[in-house]
């Protein structure tokens, strides 16, 4: 069954909230991911030196990049920018 896991975004580029149960879960692995990152770049340390927040926003650019490339088949309408309804 090859359904859609996401809604489009109405403006802008990107996918909106999971309109089902796969969508959630590629959803939370997103949010588990970054948080893996933020420990491991050390962000949630008392003082963080400048280097581990250029290096979490790196990783997070880079798996944002890797997760719309994974997924772009599962947004209904695809990866496009949108210019709203109507």
């Amino acid at each position: 069954m090859d359904s859609f896991w996401f809604k489009p975004k109405a403006y802008g580029w990107g996918v909106g909230l999971p309109i089902i149960w796969q969508g959630w879960v590629a959803l939370l692995g997103f949010l588990i991911l970054v948080l893996a990152f933020a420990f491991v770049d050390g962000v949630f340390m008392k003082t963080v030196p400048v280097g581990s927040y250029l290096r979490f926003t790196l990783d997070i650019i880079t798996i944002s990049i890797l997760f719309c490339y994974i997924f772009q088949n599962k947004v209904e309408g695809g990866l496009k920018w949108r210019w709203g309804k109507g």
